[in-house]
């Protein structure tokens, strides 16, 4: 016995290697593309301008499906993919400037998915790899990796001066059995978590095809599904750590509701319109979760579909978003709870009121397209309309932009009900031979007769409100008719005239 009063012996060790990585495998990664995305980390801290993402069938009929990760990076010497395989084991330890911190990225994430790692990584001086076999080691109880090995002849073919490549093994735990699957699933979520990242210095493929950066906040769709807008200016908080000062950004996006509600259920759903996460919060500008954050006591709607939510952060704040070593989930304190809920929570209402009177402003559209077929019957008999017209206003020119590529081609007239920033009863222009005219929701001609009647359930109130839209048109179509621009201003003004004494007139109590 020892002077101490305990009996010598040999110290146990803080981890039972075997056991240990059994239980590791269960660190819970949500999907294949999370785990992956710790090698792609690892890819970009090593300065990698290519990554390649492959997906491939074996002849091992119990574990068919092996996949691989290689870069064009700076490469790792011997010393250095001595440690990338163990658990802790990394030159970038601690570190808050970028991807990486905890060095468990590369073990941890590929275990999730395999039970055989091999890394091979090369530079001038040569190529050499490195393995980790769950199997292996829980069968010898070895409590040390196999020694770094040089390679004269890999089993791939090297396209890069330096760089590193990943091959996930037997793999055993991924969610789907089909490669095509595998590899849908990966070029959806990968372009979606490094969307700041790919663009014109970062190429990323996955089996050949090259990964298109995807936008939660769809501010990036072209064509026919563009038009959504940003919602206010930028959010930013400067926060004190233990680490130094963190930086928190914030934005909102709101969807283009008239032009895309038309779209099937199935269609919607597919292209991330609904069902989808509203809040994605990115760290050093990478996606590590989303979901439904910081909004209070505001409990998610369908009307919330549409609008998005961006938080990014700087790494200093990660004991504030309860950041895990698996990069893939926010657990954040209460005083960041709170600090964001209190500006955020009444953003997304108010985005959400919005949202809901564009519903409902939708609904009453019928006789508004009803009035364009009718209108559109009679154009051969009436004056052309001008061929270069001045350009409208720019305030009523956004606020008309979510509607205009909504109608069908070839079409001559156009009418919509939005909030429009003036006080006439409506807003009228012509863009490309078409005559655009939004009857302000604000306005008593709209509030008090065309949408009482248009809401009607009644076919007489429905063919009433029909007859008003086209009153409104053929005001709009004689106003635009003038020759001369001086006399289409007299009749602006004579339009914002009128509007106020009609106002004046409905707003007289009965």
């Amino acid at each position: 016995m020892s002077s101490s009063g305990l009996l010598d012996q040999a110290r146990p060790l803080v981890v039972n290697p075997p056991n240990f990585l059994v239980a590791t495998r269960d660190t819970g990664y949500k999907s294949t593309a999370l785990a992956i995305s710790e090698l792609i980390d690892n890819s970009l801290q090593a300065g990698a301008s290519n990554v390649r993402v492959e997906v491939a069938t074996e002849q091992d009929g119990e574990y068919p499906i092996e996949i691989t990760v290689s870069d064009n990076g700076s490469g790792m010497d011997q010393r250095t993919l001595g440690e990338a395989l163990t658990f802790g084991g990394s030159t970038r330890f601690g570190d808050r400037s970028s991807l990486g911190r905890y060095g468990m990225g590369l073990p941890n994430g590929t275990l999730s998915r395999a039970r055989r790692v091999e890394v091979y990584s090369w530079t001038s001086q040569g190529i050499w790899m490195s393995q980790l076999d769950v199997d292996e080691i829980t069968r010898s109880k070895h409590r040390s990796l196999p020694p770094i090995r040089g390679i004269v002849d890999p089993p791939f073919s090297i396209y890069s001066q330096s760089g590193t490549v990943v091959r996930l093994l037997r793999c055993d735990r991924l969610e789907y059995k089909r490669v095509s699957t595998i590899v849908r699933h990966l070029r959806s979520d990968l372009g979606r978590i490094f969307r700041h990242f790919i663009g014109t210095s970062f190429d990323l493929t996955v089996n050949g095809s090259h990964v298109a950066a995807i936008d939660p906040l769809m501010l990036d769709r072209p064509g026919l599904l563009a038009g959504t807008r940003q919602f206010g200016d930028m959010l930013v908080y400067r926060l004190d750590a233990e680490e130094g000062e963190g930086r928190i950004e914030v934005r909102f996006s709101e969807l283009p509701v008239e032009r895309w509600q038309g779209m099937p259920s199935t269609e919607k759903r597919r292209l991330g319109i609904t069902g989808s996460p509203s809040v994605s919060i990115l760290r050093a500008d990478r996606e590590i979760d989303r979901g439904w954050f910081f909004m209070g006591t505001k409990r998610r709607e369908n009307y919330d579909d549409w609008w998005r939510c961006e938080i990014r952060f700087d790494p200093v704040l990660d004991e504030l978003f309860g950041i895990t070593h698996a990069k893939q989930a926010i657990a954040p304190t209460q005083e960041l709870i709170d600090l964001l809920g209190d500006d955020l929570e009444p953003i997304a209402r108010a985005l959400n009121s919005r949202i809901r009177r564009r519903f409902e402003l939708l609904k009453i559209s019928t006789p508004l397209g009803k009035a364009e077929k009718r209108a559109s019957l009679a154009e051969d008999a009436l004056p052309p309309l001008p061929q270069n017209p001045e350009p409208a206003p720019p305030e009523v020119e956004q606020a008309l932009a979510a509607f205009e590529p909504a109608h069908t081609s070839g079409s001559t007239y156009q009418l919509v009900v939005t909030d429009l920033p003036t006080t006439t009863a409506f807003e009228a222009f012509v863009k490309q031979g078409r005559l655009i005219v939004a009857l302000n929701s604000h306005h008593p001609l709209y509030r008090d007769l065309y949408g009482p009647l248009a809401c009607s359930d009644s076919d007489v109130d429905q063919e009433v409100a029909t007859h008003v839209a086209l009153t409104v048109l053929a005001a709009a179509r004689a106003e635009w008719l003038a020759p001369r621009k001086a006399s289409r201003a007299a009749r602006q003004k004579f339009r914002q005239v009128w509007s106020d004494v009609l106002a004046t007139f409905f707003n007289v109590p009965a």
